[in-house]
């Protein structure tokens, strides 16, 4: 009996043991409840961020602007609310908590290129995000941690665009005043004076996208007219894109592993058509030849790159009727189980905002009066946008696709005199002529680029984008809010709808786009 007086005593030391080490037991090293190093947040916020909107552009968004052809997803009665997470970008908000957790310690430390770095790249998250859905949640998003407020509230799209607007023009007032070297910034480096010419460079993308609503007149001019204080992209050089790195997977193009096999994915006949109609050598980057053209004859040889056909497919049609006829993807975006030796793990880059696309809009701008310089103005941003557009991707050709069947080099990819006057792209005719060409070169320019040319194409209505005979008999305005936010965000999620002016489905037009 006297033995069993040393067992509470026992336990007790037990307890007392367990509750010392448990906090510490407990507590994961690799994501810890409070960040002090803020550059340990960015890699991940930016990676991920760019490598759903990489991906998501082949899956859903190239192929809503008819850039590239799918045999189910260009069935748009397929597009549902359980894709909205992965393919249409709602978890972009895990990104955001973890950037409004950025700006806020960046705040209590004084860190201001950090914070500004952060309202960029925000920006951009949420720019997506609206211009998919709408109205969304915006101020009070991703702040369950900081705020404890787990069901944000919706604000309208004007809103959300009035908001990015300011949030874009403070982190150009902040870039390049902290005294804080930059860690973490897998895009730039540091170097925060790109980081600025980003920030302008989507103000003027957010100007034009609602410039039927609100005149971008003073805005676009304030920046345009004062490059010192307000800088943009000078080249592709700087501009918004994030390199891959063959060192490890996880650093790799998102297509290199993917799985790509170019079979129910394919260029559109719209696309190659324009190509073609333009004598334009993008193609050779854009899309393979044909397999049927290009393929091993039974002496083991292949044709000489001059036999091969590039030919594209049609949307909205179900089942692609032959795939050796039609063209996949270039090789940039195909994945090593359709070539392993040909495939690159580095040579595409995710392209956030491009600098062809700022000299494309502000060719609009001036063409439409917006911005100084008239329609000779306009035809010089045209005609840099253009011929930046063909630098880029000579500069991405790796080096053995000229030894391969495909004999593509860099020198390849080129826009010479002749290609700029032919009647199809010089700058020449009426206003509207010309504003046509630009957002035809616009869009083809906006290839792999997220859901950007798809935006275009609601904003401008520019190309005329066929309806297939298989799907709900129009293409997309918008997509489904995801089922979550009727299931756990109900009311706001009721408001939002109500903000939106419409139903909740693929048909109701964004707020920019009426």
């Amino acid at each position: 009996m006297k033995k069993l007086s040393f067992i509470p005593i026992l336990i007790l030391l037990l307890v007392a043991g367990c509750t010392k080490d448990f906090e510490e037991i407990n507590t994961n090293p690799n994501s810890p409840d409070k960040v002090t190093n803020v550059g340990l947040l960015l890699p991940n916020a930016i990676r991920s961020a760019v490598n759903r909107n990489y991906e998501s552009s082949y899956d859903r968004g190239s192929i809503a602007a008819n850039l590239l052809a799918s045999d189910y997803a260009s069935n748009f009665s397929n597009w549902a609310r359980t894709d909205a997470s992965g393919y249409f970008l709602w978890s972009y908000y895990d990104y955001i908590r973890d950037l409004n957790e950025v700006i806020a310690l960046s705040e209590e430390q004084n860190l201001k290129n950090y914070k500004g770095i952060a309202l960029v790249l925000r920006s951009w998250m949420f720019q997506n995000l609206t211009d998919i859905y709408g109205p969304i949640p915006f101020r009070e998003a991703a702040n369950a941690k900081l705020l404890g407020i787990s069901t944000p509230a919706y604000e309208s799209q004007e809103a959300v665009y009035a908001g990015l607007l300011s949030d874009l023009a403070e982190a150009n007032g902040l870039l390049g005043t902290g005294s804080e070297t930059v860690t973490g910034d897998i895009l730039y480096a540091g170097n925060t004076g790109n980081w600025k010419k980003f920030a302008n460079g989507l103000t003027l993308r957010l100007l034009m996208r609602q410039s039927k609503r609100v005149d971008p007149s003073a805005a676009m001019k304030k920046i345009v007219d004062d490059p010192t204080t307000y800088p943009l992209f000078a080249s592709n050089a700087d501009q918004a894109a994030l390199e891959y790195l063959a060192d490890i997977p996880a650093n790799e193009s998102p297509f290199y592993r993917s799985g790509n096999g170019g079979t129910d994915t394919k260029v559109t006949r719209q696309l190659v058509d324009y190509l073609k109609t333009m004598n334009d050598k993008r193609i050779y980057v854009y899309a393979l030849p044909t397999p049927a053209s290009s393929a091993i004859d039974a002496n083991g040889n292949r044709p000489d790159p001059s036999k091969f056909i590039y030919m594209g497919d049609l949307n909205g049609i179900g089942s692609f009727p032959d795939n050796n006829v039609t063209s996949p993807a270039g090789m940039l975006w195909m994945s090593i189980q359709y070539s392993p030796d040909l495939a690159s793990s580095k040579a595409g880059k995710g392209i956030m905002l491009s600098y062809s696309e700022v000299q494309f809009t502000l060719a609009e701008a001036a063409e439409k009066g917006y911005i100084s310089g008239g329609s000779t103005a306009a035809g010089t941003y045209y005609t840099n946008a253009i011929k930046d557009q063909f630098a880029y991707y000579a500069s991405r050709i790796p080096a053995n696709l000229g030894t391969s069947y495909l004999k593509l080099t860099s020198a390849d990819i080129t826009a010479d005199d002749t290609y700029f006057k032919q009647s199809t792209v010089a700058y020449a005719g009426t206003a509207a002529q010309k504003l046509e060409k630009i957002a035809v070169q616009k869009w083809i320019s906006l290839y792999m680029v997220g859901y950007e040319a798809w935006s275009e194409w609601r904003r401008t209505g520019i190309p005329a984008i066929p309806v297939g005979p298989v799907g709900p008999g129009y293409v997309p305005r918008r997509m489904f809010y995801p089922a979550d936010e009727l299931r756990i965000n109900e009311a706001n999620y009721a408001k939002g709808v109500t903000l939106l002016g419409g139903a909740d489905d693929l048909k109701t037009h964004v707020w920019w786009d009426n």
